[in-house]
């Protein structure tokens, strides 16, 4: 499968693939959200902990790959083969917000597997 080779094909089909993918990432994040909030409310103590150090985690992961959609796609467009269109300074600040939160996001998400690790070492 090979890009449209004109611009203005080539513009249509990234929206419909980034609108589409990125529609579908955005209902599954609140599908995940929605389960682990049940998840939240059914523990207590360390697993609600864990739980929500989880969640969180996800969360920045989640804003972290929606923000790298940036550099390649709008505002970045550094997949445009039209050269008129790349804007590296928009795509350098899309890299970096998506590594700015992707950083908290693993964070969180370590915290939440050390809380899990203690309440099995408990058992």
């Amino acid at each position: 499968m090979g890009f449209p080779s004109t611009s203005e094909a080539y513009s249509q089909w990234m929206f419909i693939y980034f609108g589409a993918f990125g529609s579908i990432s955005a209902i599954l994040f609140t599908l995940v959200a929605l389960y682990w909030l049940k998840l939240i409310t059914l523990g207590s103590g360390p697993a609600k902990v864990a739980a929500l150090w989880s969640m969180f985690g996800y969360a920045f992961l989640f804003a972290g790959a929606w923000f790298a959609c940036g550099i390649g796609a709008y505002p970045g467009n550094l997949f445009s083969i039209n050269p008129e269109l790349h804007q590296p300074d928009y795509a350098v600040g899309a890299a970096v917000l998506s590594m700015f939160v992707s950083v908290p996001g693993w964070f969180c998400i370590l915290m939440g597997q050390k809380k899990m690790l203690m309440i099995y070492k408990h058992e």
